[in-house]
């Protein structure tokens, strides 16, 4: 087991019918300013292979202190804007992970 404070976090999301093209644009927004913060050490966008639309984040900080300066930034209450306006649940589905191995 890691002694890492590390905290990975996954988000998924699926935009509404035909607005698949304008989240992954806020999501390809987000992405490089999320990764130009200090502490977060990967940030990378997928999209489910059978399911266009539906994309997950894979988010990874130094520690639980970086998860909330992410959330405090500008560009989280951007996507956070266009995730309300178009995605499903207008929320994102987040779980959180505790690193064991690397």
């Amino acid at each position: 087991m890691s002694d890492s404070n590390e905290v990975v976090l996954i988000a998924e999301a699926t935009a509404l019918p035909g607005k698949r093209d304008e989240l992954l644009r806020a999501f390809r927004e987000l992405v490089p300013r999320a990764l130009d913060e200090a502490g977060v050490s990967a940030f990378s966008l997928h999209e489910d292979r059978s399911q266009r639309g539906h994309f997950t984040l894979y988010e990874r900080y130094h520690d639980q202190d970086a998860v909330e300066s992410h959330f405090a930034t500008e560009h989280f209450r951007v996507i956070s804007k266009a995730l309300a306006e178009l995605a499903q649940g207008a929320k994102p589905k987040i779980t959180f992970y505790e690193v064991l191995t690397d």
